[in-house]
């Protein structure tokens, strides 16, 4: 399962410089999705001694959603001088769940099965493995923090079947979409972790023939008890196979640098009849527009989103318009990981087009006068940080983040001098100019709102490279 995970581990003390005082807590886990290998020609100038040789670089970018939690050292000065390798890039980090096979490497014979009456044969161990089905497809499009998070409602039994005819059954919640001719079967768990296999009576799935054998391989093993500790797993379990059995003898050591999580008890028999009326509540679906913008706002990278349901011609396309949170663009990327999301619930028949929104792109002017005893730089350098569409430091956003616009949410010129007179130093306040970037007053500065298209969000990102982004410029009177 390679799905280009890395993980960023500090190792050191970035105070003290000693690997005893690394945080144990500082590993975070992140997904590639650019890796860049690169030389910088004059890198050798800061080597002891210098050089004139090229020094080779590896540009690497990860997940936005895979953003750091916290602080991570590369190198300090200390009294006693640089600290360096505080914090290393690691690679080779595959995934791994909980649940034990089979000791006997082989499979578990059934009984017998009946010519007369219903076929529900016990399996010999107890705790059958339940866990999330792993989209590999999904995974390598998603964020690390996406992946490990798993309903328990989505779990199915790690379990297969398959007779001595080489017909494979497959394991499914019931039987009530399976016609005669299904080879599927259902497991039902008892409290005491006993599974049961159910089969089908020949309407509602196929009903296993008396004169096969039917073989079954399954995981034991679930909830708090898989929720190791960093560090805690140390063995590679030998393998008999030939296949992986070569494998393992190329493997030099294994350790899980990151907690385990997710793992949790079976739902107790009293807790499941209290939710058991609800489930059938829960909108599985989509078929109005409605549905498909809901949906899709489940995604934890979609802010906002609208969707138009259009004939084109020979078949309904769904169109919807996602705004993305931090206004990141809606690359080719992150297109393919909302298709793969949306495809459970899609209506069928219905394609369904990712679009990014349209942008409202403002132009705005204020005239600022500063207060006595205060300077004009530092009220300046204020004011472009309170309307900046960056994150503070002060653990604010800017006015013109991406985040605090959506659809058809309209600007309103209060909101903007409120926020000014706000920074201190600022005197008063005279808006000079408020409009769409690139059109002519229609009005918007005595109206006091810029009006915002239900599909567009408004835009500033005062970025002198890309003006056209829109703008925002202050003329400052009095002060020092």
């Amino acid at each position: 399962m390679i799905t280009r995970w890395g993980e960023l581990h500090e190792v050191r003390d970035p105070n003290t410089g000693l690997m005893a005082g690394a945080n144990p807590q500082h590993r975070h886990p992140v997904r590639l999705t650019k890796v860049t290998t690169t030389e910088d020609p004059l890198g050798g100038q800061f080597h002891h001694p210098p050089t004139d040789q090229p020094v080779l670089i590896t540009e690497i970018e990860w997940h936005p959603q895979d953003a750091l939690p916290y602080q991570l050292w590369l190198a300090t000065l200390s009294s006693t001088g640089p600290i360096t390798d505080i914090t290393v890039a690691r690679g080779n980090i595959v995934l791994a769940d909980h649940g034990e096979p089979d000791p006997r490497e082989g499979t578990e014979t059934l009984p017998t099965i009946p010519t007369i009456g219903r076929y529900r044969p016990k399996l010999s161990r107890t705790g059958l493995t339940h866990s999330v089905p792993y989209n590999h497809q999904q995974a390598i499009l998603e964020a690390v923090a996406t992946t490990v998070v798993q309903d328990p409602r989505s779990a199915v039994p790690q379990i297969s079947l398959q007779s001595d005819t080489g017909e494979t059954w497959l394991v499914h919640r019931d039987l009530l979409n399976s016609d005669r001719f299904a080879a599927d079967f259902v497991v039902e768990m008892e409290s005491d972790g006993t599974a049961y296999l159910r089969f089908g009576d020949s309407v509602q799935g196929k009903q296993p023939s008396p004169d096969s054998q039917l073989m079954t391989s399954y995981r034991i093993g679930n909830g708090l008890v898989g929720n190791v500790g960093l560090d805690a797993i140390a063995h590679l379990e030998p393998v008999t196979s030939e296949a992986y059995g070569e494998l393992v003898k190329q493997v030099i050591g294994v350790r899980n640098p990151i907690a385990a999580q997710g793992g949790i008890d079976p739902e107790p028999i009293e807790q499941a009849r209290l939710y058991a009326p609800q489930a059938f509540r829960t909108p599985e679906r989509c078929v109005t527009e409605s549905d498909y913008a809901t949906t899709i706002q489940r995604h934890p990278e979609v802010q906002k989103a609208a969707a138009q349901l259009r004939w084109t011609g020979s078949w309904y396309s769904v169109f919807i318009v996602v705004d993305r949170y931090s206004g990141r663009p809606i690359d080719a990327q992150f297109r393919e990981e909302l298709l793969a999301f949306m495809a459970p619930y899609r209506l069928m028949g219905h394609d369904i087009e990712i679009q990014a929104p349209y942008f409202v792109n403002l132009d705005i002017a204020l005239t600022v006068h500063v207060k006595a005893n205060y300077f004009q730089s530092s009220v300046k350098r204020s004011l472009m940080e309170t309307f900046s569409n960056k994150d503070l430091a002060v653990g604010q956003r800017g006015f013109f983040h991406p985040d605090n616009f959506t659809f058809g949410q309209p600007v309103y010129l209060s909101q903007i001098v409120n926020q000014a007179m706000e920074v201190p130093g600022v005197d008063w306040v005279e808006p000079t100019r408020f409009r769409e970037w690139g059109q002519p007053d229609r009005g918007e500065l005595a109206a006091g709102q810029i009006l915002i298209e239900p599909l567009a969000v408004a835009r500033l990102d005062n970025n002198p490279d890309t003006p056209e982004n829109g703008r925002s410029e202050f003329y400052l009177l009095g002060g020092l």
